[in-house]
C-alpha cells in the first residue's frame, strides 16, 4: 500500500534524516569537542577581541605543551584499562635527572635528555610490573610511586634547582621555527604520531582490545600483560619528556616541576573522550580536551572572571563531559 502524500510525511522524512545525521555526528567525540572549542572561541572573542590574537593563541599552546605531552602517555595507559597517578612526579624526577646529567656529569644535551626519558621509562616499567605482575591495583602502585619519584627528585637535587644549564639546553623548546616556538612543534608531532600509532598500528589495536575486553583479548592469543607493561613504560617516558621540555624552556631543572599535573592530564583525557574503564578514546580527542580546558581558562581570565571561579568551571566541564559521553554511548548502542 503506497504511503499517503502530504506535508506531514514531507516534514517527517527530513526530521528523521536530521536525527540520523545528528546521531552520527554526536557518536564521534572529536567532532563534538571541536564544535565546543569553536563555540568557546566565538563567545570569548565576542567578550574580548584580545582572545583571538596571535599572542594569546600562542600562549594557549605554550601552556598546554608540557602537560599535553604527559597527557598523550596517560591516554595510552587509560585506553589500555589502567591509569597512572605518578606522572607529575615522574616529570619532575626526569627533569632533575636530565639536569644533573648535563651539569654534574657533563654529558651532551641530547644524551642527558635521553637519560632523563629512560629514567621515566624505568619508573613506568616498575609501575607496570607491580600492577600487572604482582597484582597491586594501579591506584595504590602509582600513588605510592608519586611520593617515591617526588622524593627521589628532591634527594638528587638536594632540594635546590639545578642550574646553570648548557646554553644549547634551550634549543629543544626555545628555537623558533616559522615564527613558532619549537616546543609547540614537538608537542604537535607527538600528538600526531601517537594518534596515528593508536589508530592504525597493530600494537594500537591491541591497546584498545586490552582495555575493552582483556579476557577475550587474552583468549585470542594477545598478551595483555605485555601490552599494559609497555603502555606504563611509554607513559613514564612521555611524562619525563614533558618535564624535560619545561626544563628546556625555563633553563633550569626543579624538582617541583610537574606538581599537580596528574589531575590536569587525567581531566584532559576524560574531557577528551577517554573512558575511565578503558578501550575507548583517541589522542586527537585528548588534544581537543586540552585546548578546550585551557581556552576556557584563558577566556575567563581575559573576560575578568574571578580566578577563584575557574576551578569551578573546570569541574563543571569535567562533569558535563562525562555525562555527555555516557549519553552518547547509550544513544549509539
Amino acid at each position: 500500500m503506497p504511503l499517503p502524500e502530504g506535508p506531514s510525511v514531507a516534514v517527517a522524512m527530513p526530521r528523521s534524516r536530521l536525527r540520523g545525521l545528528t546521531r552520527r555526528v554526536t557518536s564521534i567525540p572529536e567532532i563534538t569537542l571541536l564544535v565546543l572549542c569553536v563555540i568557546a572561541f566565538i563567545l570569548f572573542t565576542a567578550a574580548n577581541k584580545g582572545f583571538a590574537t596571535g599572542p594569546n593563541i600562542e600562549s594557549l599552546f605554550l601552556t598546554i605543551v608540557y602537560t599535553g605531552i604527559v597527557a598523550a602517555g596517560e591516554a595510552v595507559i587509560m585506553i589500555a584499562g589502567e591509569f597512572d597517578l605518578s606522572v607529575g612526579s615522574v616529570a619532575g624526577m626526569g627533569a632533575i635527572v636530565s639536569g644533573l646529567l648535563m651539569t654534574s656529569w657533563g654529558l651532551p644535551v641530547p644524551a642527558a635528555i635521553a637519560g632523563g626519558v629512560a629514567a621515566g621509562a624505568v619508573v613506568g616499567l616498575v609501575n607496570g610490573l607491580i600492577t600487572v605482575k604482582v597484582g597491586i591495583p594501579a591506584f595504590v602502585t602509582t600513588l605510592s610511586m608519586l611520593y617515591i619519584a617526588k622524593g627521589l627528585g628532591y634527594v638528587m637535587s638536594g632540594g635546590d634547582p639545578v642550574y646553570p644549564l648548557p646554553p644549547d639546553a634551550g634549543n629543544l623548546a626555545r628555537t623558533d621555527i616559522l615564527g613558532i616556538p619549537s616546543s609547540i612543534w614537538v608537542f604537535l608531532l607527538i600528538i600526531v604520531v601517537a594518534d596515528l600509532v593508536l589508530r592504525f598500528s597493530t600494537w594500537g589495536r591491541m591497546v584498545y582490545a586490552t582495555g575493552g575486553n582483556p579476557r577475550t583479548t587474552g583468549l585470542a592469543g594477545i598478551s595483555t600483560t605485555k601490552v599494559k607493561i609497555l603502555a606504563f613504560a611509554l607513559c613514564g617516558a612521555l611524562a619525563s619528556f614533558g618535564g624535560i621540555m619545561l626544563v628546556s624552556r625555563l633553563q633550569r631543572a626543579d624538582a617541583s616541576i610537574g606538581q599537580g599535573w596528574e589531575l590536569n592530564v587525567i581531566t584532559a583525557c576524560v574531557v577528551g573522550g577517554v573512558a575511565l574503564g578503558g578501550g575507548v578514546g583517541t589522542i586527537a580527542g585528548v588534544f581537543l580536551g586540552l585546548v578546550l580546558l585551557q581556552g576556557v581558562q584563558q577566556g575567563l581570565v581575559i573576560a575578568g572572571v574571578d580566578a577563584s571561579l575557574q576551578p569551578v568551571v573546570a569541574g563543571m566541564i569535567l562533569i558535563g563531559a562525562v555525562g555527555f559521553d555516557l549519553y552518547r554511548r547509550r544513544r549509539t548502542v
